[in-house]
């Protein structure tokens, strides 16, 4: 036991050690939000909100982002059913103008809160200390569960099967999602070079996205055909599974051909000394490259960033020239697996072509359909029901009036119009519909487009002209899109 009496050194250490843990845990409770000991309030208001229950204590007040203050105080507004929330602001933001707004926003999806404020306009008043903002300037918090009572039923539902599946997808699997997460600044970086290189080739980005658009559009013209599509893909990814061992033998020798690649670039560089005197024989013909060279000045912006761009692509070529052709080499077993695919997939794609004209119509008007909206009462709109109805048009006549043995004679066949046929120019010139056939029409069994229409020789019903579908083997078959087998060069039938 030490009985001797502190020396000054070490009263002086221990004041020391002690202001600095007063220091210390004065700064973490100004750094969480706590005001200073003795230090004079700053300038506060009232606000009102509707739901505050996840709103705490030194939280937030910001303004565009920016931190401009923290909330000091809730009790229960004693004029309604609302939480008095007290704010102070930091001085070089204060005051408040009185037509300023606020809302409750979150950080996360956890429910952390924060206060949103908008400085308001230079010509309002401003608020006084203490002063109260109006209810009229607080707006309505949007909670996540409102946000999915937005919905119906069968949506919700769809919903919760989803985040349940989400939840079974990544059961066991989080050392997978925290590595992916820890790549994530170094996939950025990369992604910034790649953005680079396309920024360097924005006119031809542009023009990518454009046609990109215009292949979607002819895709979604015929549904049917997209889902056989998107059947096909499944096929073909599928054929493409089963030769997984061809694909881990083609990337087994990619090495390879990196080595050949780098080999024919050094034979490259040697055709190129040998070519030094052909080019001193091309000297007139540069001589002749005035003109043309004037004419390229046009695009010489863009052409100078792609030559900026060559280098790196030669250096990397040098590796990788070889190993394309070993790629190219172990890619025919997958390139024999796409034949069942495009068989499938390019009549599609020309029926697509041949009915764009009804795609893009059906795009362009579909929404119209769901325009019109019916007036609904407050209870329907609480039990989620919606207020769009669908516009039909029915068509009416004899033939929907009664049962027919045989075709009257006005009957037109024309369920069946092709794409272009009601553009086309026949349409222009006779102004009316071709049917399939004229076979109930006397005097016309079947017409040529080439031939005028006929008038009906009794009078009874229009004019008809045929016209026969793409696909359809005769005047009454309905056509369709039959698969193409390129390994016989023939149709093959359904």
């Amino acid at each position: 036991m030490q009985k001797q009496a502190p020396t000054f050194g070490r009263l002086l250490t221990m004041v020391l050690f002690a202001l600095s843990c007063f220091g210390l845990l004065l700064f973490l409770w100004l750094s969480f939000g706590g005001s200073a000991p003795l230090k004079p309030k700053g300038y506060r208001i009232q606000v009102a909100f509707p739901e505050a229950t996840q709103l705490g204590d030194f939280s937030d007040v910001r303004t565009a982002g920016v931190s401009v203050g923290k909330v000091r105080g809730k009790e229960r507004d004693p004029k309604g059913n609302r939480t008095l929330v007290t704010l102070q602001l930091d001085r070089r933001f204060a005051p408040l103008r009185s037509d300023a707004r606020a809302i409750l926003r979150q950080k996360t999806l956890l429910g952390e809160t924060y206060v949103e404020l908008t400085p308001g306009t230079k010509n309002a008043p401003f608020l006084p200390e203490n002063g109260r903002l109006k209810n009229s300037r607080v707006a309505h918090t949007v909670e996540l569960d409102e946000i999915f009572r937005a919905f119906d039923p069968g949506t919700r539902h769809a919903f919760r099967v989803w985040q349940q599946a989400a939840a079974a997808a990544i059961d066991g699997r989080g050392p997978d999602l925290n590595d992916a997460l820890g790549n994530l600044p170094r996939f950025a970086a990369d992604t910034t070079d790649v953005l680079s290189v396309l920024n360097g080739q924005s006119a031809a980005v542009r023009r990518l996205f454009r046609n990109t658009g215009v292949v979607f559009n002819a895709l979604s013209q015929n549904q049917q055909a997209l889902r056989g599509l998107i059947v096909n893909t499944d096929r073909v990814f599928g054929a493409t599974q089963s030769q997984q061992k061809a694909l881990a033998q083609t990337f087994a020798i990619f090495p390879t051909f990196l080595d050949e690649s780098k080999a024919t670039m050094a034979r490259l560089e040697s055709f190129s000394k040998d070519t030094r005197p052909l080019i001193r024989d091309l000297r007139p013909v540069a001589r002749d490259l005035k003109p043309t060279l004037r004419d390229v000045r046009g695009f010489a912006p863009d052409l100078r960033s792609t030559f900026q761009n060559l280098d790196p692509l030669i250096t990397v070529s040098k590796r990788g020239l070889p190993a394309l052709r070993d790629t190219l080499k172990g890619t025919g077993p997958v390139l024999e697996q796409l034949t069942p695919f495009l068989g499938q997939l390019n009549p599609i794609l020309e029926w697509l072509e041949y009915n764009q004209h009804v795609l893009s119509d059906f795009v362009s008007n579909g929404g119209g359909a769901l325009s019109d909206v019916a007036p609904i009462s407050e209870t329907e709109k609480a039990a989620g029901a919606l207020g769009h109805y669908l516009r039909q048009n029915g068509p009416s006549g004899i033939e929907t009036a009664a049962i027919w043995t045989s075709r009257p004679q006005t009957e037109r066949g024309n369920a069946y119009l092709g794409g272009t046929q009601i553009a086309g120019p026949l349409h222009a010139k006779y102004n009316i519909f071709p049917s399939v056939d004229c076979a109930n029409v006397p005097g016309g069994a079947f017409q040529r487009p080439e031939n005028p229409p006929t008038d009906d020789p009794g009078g009874k019903g229009p004019s008809c002209w045929t016209q026969p579908l793409p696909g359809a083997a005769g005047p009454n078959s309905i056509p369709h899109i039959a698969a193409r087998d390129y390994l016989t060069a023939a149709p093959r039938t359904r």
